[in-house]
This record gives structure tokens, sequence and C-alpha cells, in this order.
């Protein structure tokens, strides 16, 4: 029974007031407090087309949130000494397995393998996300990569393969498919009805909701093709992943010691604990204003998932949408400052970012930024008349002037801080942007880096070009794109659809001549390419 005043519930609507805006996708919000339900209400719809409102029984992809499940899935074929998770993982997989280095199955769990991302992988050849993905296509390109991206154990990085390999070692020890396992030994017993992993993207999930952007003041289908899983591809309700998190706390499916696996942190080489536990993020001080929580995010086309329990206040917060018109992480953060009582004046101001100007000149904002660092992010801005606009993977969409050199792209819940001085914020994160100025390159030195590029890892081919004193990357699927350069021989680009981009490292033969280059982003390193 919920059981909530009826200012507090105004607030948390209020939170979600772009969902009710008429015919618009939305999600499931629930919260828990103390092991009763205080909210539970759905927004928006499911279908735009046929406009099928959002309800409990709306069934969502929630993306990353999966891969606490598939863990468990292992640490249940752990419990009954079916396999062992401290062993190599070359004892149950050894066909996709090109690398030399030991891995172990709990290195993939912790996301400290050094196992490359399959998605950036798959991104660099030119999938799109919106092409039909099988788990085979994710295998192989797990299984055609000789290097990782740092020996495991010595830091950590995310990466989406170790969970499918983690699938894939599910399947062959049990002799049953992933969805099948956990029907039997998670979702039955827990009574978690509408819950499964789609495992083929052709696959009917009743009641399931589509997924939508805003691109400029319309919604378009953010189209997934998805038949990979293990990483991804739980399909769910708020109301029956509430059940999997109420095992958290009280195991039921499995026994305290497993239930302890799940939720154990990793020791790197240096000393150093890691906050990612099986699957699942644990009390990471960079989120949620430093409360201590256990939980997950995940982001699929516009599918978003934030699932969060705050330990010390025992608070659950399930938030599952359809768009992206909402930052979950904030709205979460929001949610629990609502029902623990503080008020507006004692929560942690937001942080105005160094990158902030109030005296601004909007002649100065269209052009192209970039960061520096191990995040690569590449956001164009151009102007057309008096309208500022930012190119996003499904066209370009209007930014809206707050105050000084601060817009707002509403399509993405997010700021952009335009000019010298730039940034970007999501929600709670800062990145801060570097504004190229054109013509600010050596065209004689960019002969050098001109020419054909291929990898066999990847199994594709880029041409480097310098056109019009412009050095551009081009590829037959992900297109050209201008290329900024961030230190000699260094450089970034976008890659695809994404505001994610690539950096691109140039080497050098005894002579100096370019004989290659190394692409790496958060979750790829040195992906290396031989000039041709």
């Amino acid at each position: 029974m919920l059981g909530m005043n009826v200012m507090v519930t105004a607030k948390i609507d209020s939170i979600f007031s772009r969902w009710q805006d008429g015919v618009c996708p939305g999600g499931q919000v629930l919260v828990r407090k103390d092991g009763e339900i205080i909210y539970d209400k759905c927004f928006g719809y499911a279908s735009l087309e046929h406009k099928l409102p959002i309800t409990g029984e709306t069934v969502f992809h929630v993306a990353s949130v999966s891969k606490q499940v598939t863990v468990m899935c292992v640490l249940l074929l752990h419990e009954d000494k079916l396999l062992d998770i401290d062993d190599d993982i070359r004892v149950y997989i050894a066909d996709l397995v090109a690398f030399s280095e030991p891995v172990s199955i709990r290195n993939l769990m912790n996301n400290v393998s050094g196992v490359r991302d399959q998605w950036e992988l798959l991104m660099l050849q030119g999938v799109r996300i919106d092409d039909t993905i099988t788990q085979q296509d994710a295998k192989d390109v797990i299984a055609s990569q000789a290097e990782l991206n740092f020996p495991p154990l010595s830091r950590y990085m995310y990466s989406n393969a170790n969970f499918t390999l983690l699938a894939e070692i599910v399947e062959r020890v049990s002799g049953k498919s992933l969805n099948e396992l956990a029907r039997e030994r998670i979702f039955a017993p827990l009574g978690m009805s509408q819950t499964c992993f789609k495992d083929r993207y052709w696959q009917m999930i009743p009641n399931r909701a589509e997924s939508y952007k805003l691109v400029g003041s319309e919604y378009v289908h953010a189209v997934l093709n998805y038949g990979t899983y293990g990483a991804t591809s739980l399909n769910t309700t708020a109301t029956d992943f509430l059940k999997w998190m109420e095992n958290l706390k009280n195991p039921v499916i499995c026994n305290k010691e497993t239930l302890s696996l799940l939720l154990a942190c990793p020791t790197l080489l240096d000393g150093t604990i890691s906050q990612y536990a099986g699957g699942i993020a644990v009390a990471d001080p960079k989120m949620y204003k430093g409360r201590p929580f256990v939980g997950h995010d995940g982001s699929d086309a516009a599918f978003k998932s934030s699932t969060v329990r705050f330990t010390e206040e025992d608070i659950e917060i399930i938030i599952f949408s359809n768009t992206e018109t909402v930052s979950l992480g904030s709205a979460v953060n929001q949610i629990a400052d609502i029902v623990m009582g503080v008020e507006a004046s004692q929560t942690v101001a937001t942080e105005v970012p160094e990158f902030y100007r109030a005296e601004f000149d909007e002649r100065d904002a269209a052009g192209l930024y970039f960061t520096r660092g191990e995040v690569s992010m590449i956001v164009e801005v151009t102007k057309q008349g008096d309208q500022l606009w930012m190119r996003e993977g499904y066209g370009a969409s209007p930014l809206s002037h707050l105050d000084g050199n601060r817009y707002r792209l509403s399509t993405l819940d997010a700021d952009l801080f335009l000019g010298k001085s730039a940034g970007m914020r999501f929600g709670a994160r800062f990145f801060e942007l570097e504004k190229r100025e054109n013509g600010s390159g050596n065209c004689e030195e960019w002969s050098g880096y001109t020419g054909k590029y291929e990898s066999g890892e990847v199994r594709t081919r880029y041409e480097v070009l310098a056109e019009a004193g412009e050095l551009f990357i081009s590829h037959h699927r992900n297109g050209k794109h201008l290329m900024a350069q961030i230190a000699p021989d260094q450089f970034v680009a976008s890659i695809g659809q994404n505001l994610f981009g690539i950096t691109i490292s140039f080497t050098r033969g005894d002579k100096g001549e370019v004989t290659g280059c190394l692409f790496s982003s958060s979750r790829l390193s040195n992906v290396a390419f031989t000039k041709v």
C-alpha cells in the first residue's frame, strides 16, 4: 500500500513533467522505503502510433541492468559446483579467446578483465545500433581480439563483452539457454512472470514498450534490433524487478555466500578496491551525492533504466523509460531527497562549472567541440539564421539559450556551455570541451597521415583524407568526419552515430614515416590499424 502524503507525491510527480505533456513517451517509477511501496506511477505512452499508455504491465528493455542477472546465473552454477569463478575462461570457451593472458570468470564479472567492449568494436566495423545484431556477431568480434585493453586486474574498464562471454559460459555449462536457466532458477521462483531475456531480434515480447528519441520537436523511433544478450536484453517491469531487488537483501534463490559473491568488489593489483561488483555498482562516490548504494543504470537506443538501493536509508528506486528526455540519475537523487525530507536549501548546490561565462557573444557559439583525455566526445554546433543546432545520430536538434554561454539540449536533458570556455553537463556529470579553431592544422604535415589503414582484429578499413586544408577520416558505413588534433600525431573524431568518438594515435617507423594508427575510446585501448 502506498504510504506517502499528497505534497510529497506531487513533488515526485513534478520531476517527470516532461512525461505528462500530451502523447509522449515516458516510463514507470517505483519507490520503496523500509519495505513499503510509497510511490508507484506510470507516465506517458508505450506506443505513440497506437496511443497505448504505459501501465504497470508494460515491459521495458532495461539494457545494462541485465548484467547482474547474468552474473547470478553464473553464480548459481558456481553454487552447484558446475564451474568455478576463479577458473580461466579458456576452460569453457577456449575457441573465443585469441589473447594470451589468463582471464578468470570473476574478472569478467567485475569488469577488470581487459577484454575489449563489443559495441565499440562493432561500431568500428560500421555496425549501427539499428542493425540486426545477433549474439554470434558479438562473439565473432570478441573472438578476433588478439590483445586486451590492459592486463587483468590492473584496472577497471567497463566492457559489455565480459557479459556476452559470461552468457556463453552459462549456456555451455548448463546445456540451456541463458533465458531458460534464468527463468527456471530466478524468474519463476521470484514470481517475475513478465521478465525474460530477449535472445533473438525477431522475438515478440507481449506488452513491450517502443523506444523514442526527440529530434527537434518531433519524436522518432529509436530502433533496437538486438539479438545479443547477457550484457543487455533483459525485458521486465518495475514491479517484477522489485522482486529481484528484494532478493539482493533477503536471498531466496541462492545462499548468502552466493549473494556475497555477487556484491563483492575486487582488489586491483595496485591494492585499490574497484567499486564494480558482479554486474552491479557498489557505492561509487561520484554518484548520488556520496550516499552508499547498490545499483546499475542502462541505456540502449532511447531506452533508459536506473535501479538503485540506498543501503543506509533502505530506499529502493526503480525507473524504466522509453525515452531520454529526463535524466534518470538526477531524478533518482531528487526522489531520494524528497523521501528523506531533505529541503532544497539543504541539498548539495548545483555546481557552476568553471567554463560558464555570464558574458558571451553568440557569434562564437557554432563550431566543432571535443574533449581531451580518456573520454572522447565530439559535439558539432551549427547556426541556421538565428537558431543554434546540435548534431545527433537521428538529425540535428535545436538549442535553447538559458543564460550566458549556457544552452539547453532538451532532447537529451543536457546543458551545453559554448564558446572558447566550453563544456557539457549530463545530470551531475561534466565534460570539459575545447572548441576547434578552423584551419588550425599544418597542411604539409597532413600529407604524411593520408592513406588507407586496415585492422585484422576488427576486419575493416579506414581512409585518412586531406581536403581543403582539413584532415578527415572516412569509412564505407560510418561516413566521413573531421579530425581534431589534440597532440602531436594524435586526433579525435566522430565514428558512427554517437556523441562519443575515437582517439586516433598515429605510429611511426624508424625513419619517421607514418606506419599505422591506434584507435582508443573509453572502452577500447590501442586497437591497431596498419597503413597499407
